[in-house]
């Protein structure tokens, strides 16, 4: 899985931590290239994925259009996705679009991770 261009893996039990690696995503090609990698996530049986967005400033609507896919691919399988460590700036975005109403957002990947419970 070292592979990714876009995306870092971490498990951390059972759940599937992913760092995205760009701080502006805008670019159609990369956008496509991240939507293929977050694809690989989505399982059968669901899975449980944290988003940590730390290092991103800027998500174009295509790049939102990608963690919707996933969030709606994995929930269709008992699965759940968490969005962690939103700066101002994508958090603000989030809000303005009422995607805080479509994704489980929360302060950091510790706190994320946690919401899924034992």
């Amino acid at each position: 899985m070292s592979d990714f261009k876009c995306i870092d893996l971490q498990n951390k039990d059972d759940i599937t931590v992913v760092k995205l690696r760009d701080d502006k995503v805008t670019d159609a090609e990369r956008i496509a290239t991240l939507g293929e990698e977050l694809m690989t996530l989505s399982q059968p049986d669901g899975g449980r994925v944290v988003i940590n967005m730390g290092n991103v400033r800027f998500l174009s609507s295509s790049a939102i259009n990608k963690l919707i896919v996933l969030e709606r691919r994995l929930s269709s399988g008992g699965g759940n996705l968490k969005l962690s460590n939103l700066r101002p700036e994508v958090e603000e975005v989030f809000n303005i679009t009422q995607l805080h109403s479509v994704f489980d957002i929360r302060a950091d990947e510790n706190d994320a991770i946690g919401a899924f419970g034992s």
